[in-house]
């Protein structure tokens, strides 16, 4: 029985790496819609305010699959859950960079949550890599 539970664990691992490297993807791309915003060349009703709860909810489904992860495998105050809350942390973080009253963007601030984030990503790969072993 402990074979059939490592494999499906292994199993449900890769499938929560590869939405770990979508939802990234995603992130990665809301970051980047903030230049297209900032040179008008978004749509119009795209705003940083919109932008910002379009982000918020996809962070709050992938914490959702993530929880439930942790949760099955009783990983719940593990290394791989705090290097995810880190990571979870630098990404809402990241929103602080925009300002949607003036519609404006601190980019120095943008560019070192991203650095943060592809740290905190590198972290967690770790962590998880290590888990799997």
């Amino acid at each position: 029985m402990t074979a059939m539970t490592s494999k499906y664990r292994i199993l449900e691992t890769n499938v929560l790496l590869e939405r770990f490297v979508t939802y990234n993807e995603v992130f990665s791309e809301y970051l980047k819609t903030i230049k297209i915003i900032e040179r008008g060349e978004a749509l119009r009703y795209e705003t940083y305010g919109r932008l910002i709860d379009n982000y918020i909810r996809n962070i709050k489904q992938f914490i959702k699959l993530c929880n439930s992860y942790l949760a099955k495998y009783k990983l719940e105050n593990s290394l791989v859950a705090e290097k995810l809350n880190n990571y979870f942390l630098d990404l809402m973080g990241a929103i602080s960079c925009m300002d949607p009253e003036s519609e404006t963007v601190d980019h120095g601030s943008l560019e070192l949550a991203q650095s943060r984030i592809k740290e905190r990503q590198t972290e967690f790969i770790n962590s998880i890599n290590f888990f799997i072993k």
